[in-house]
């Protein structure tokens, strides 16, 4: 899949030591950190980024800054964050609706901390359009999503089903951007997983 689609960042969450070992194939730079419960996450890059960890209440987001330099047409920084918010029906760590409502919080004082103005914020946020925690994050960002829906005049897709054979229910995988213009969005299938991936092109939009 990465060869076909020509990706240059893969953002991963519930990433285990196989999946990992073929998409660092493709990928060298950045940083995969695979878990044998298939609860890793990792950001895997065509090119050299700075890696880092933002702390949240129980599980971390994980953060790559593209900079011009090394990645060719890009006008100014592209801060990419990856997360995987905990999901409100888990019974460990309890109650998970205060977890997930720290790991916003935590991600809104780092964004106050760390302005940028070209910010994207990938992964499995466990959380529908009409849930609080997406409308939380809704305020400070737009759905890349709906923007690229709404350009090309189609339908949004949804990304999660029961099982990795079943029907898509709902969409909780999102792609929620600041200072960025989104192209050619697809939600593409992942053989053997319940999710669906998300494929899409961005760029910094220009400065007025």
């Amino acid at each position: 899949m990465i060869r076909r689609h020509q990706i240059d960042v893969f953002a991963a969450q519930e990433l285990g030591y196989e999946n990992a070992e073929a998409i660092s194939s493709e990928l060298p730079f950045g940083c995969l950190e695979p878990d044998h419960a298939f609860m890793g996450m990792g950001i895997a890059l065509r090119q050299p980024a700075g890696y880092s960890h933002i702390p949240l209440a129980y599980r971390s987001a994980r953060r790559v800054v593209l900079n011009p330099a090394e990645w060719q047409g890009l006008s100014r920084p592209l801060d990419l964050v990856n997360v995987h918010f905990q999901a409100p029906h888990a019974v460990r760590p309890f109650p998970s609706t205060l977890i997930r409502h720290r790991q916003v919080a935590g991600l809104e004082r780092f964004f106050s901390d760390n302005p940028s103005d070209a910010r994207l914020v990938v992964g499995d946020y466990n959380a529908t359009p009409a849930w609080p925690l997406y409308r939380q994050m809704a305020r400070m960002f737009s759905d890349g999503a709906i923007q690229a829906a709404q350009l090309d005049g189609r339908p949004v897709e949804r990304t999660w089903g029961p099982t990795a054979d079943s029907p898509r229910l709902l969409r909780i995988d999102h792609a929620m951007v600041r200072g960025l213009e989104v192209e050619n969005f697809q939600v593409v299938d992942i053989p053997g997983s319940d999710h669906s991936g998300l494929l899409f092109d961005c760029m910094p939009s220009r400065l007025a």
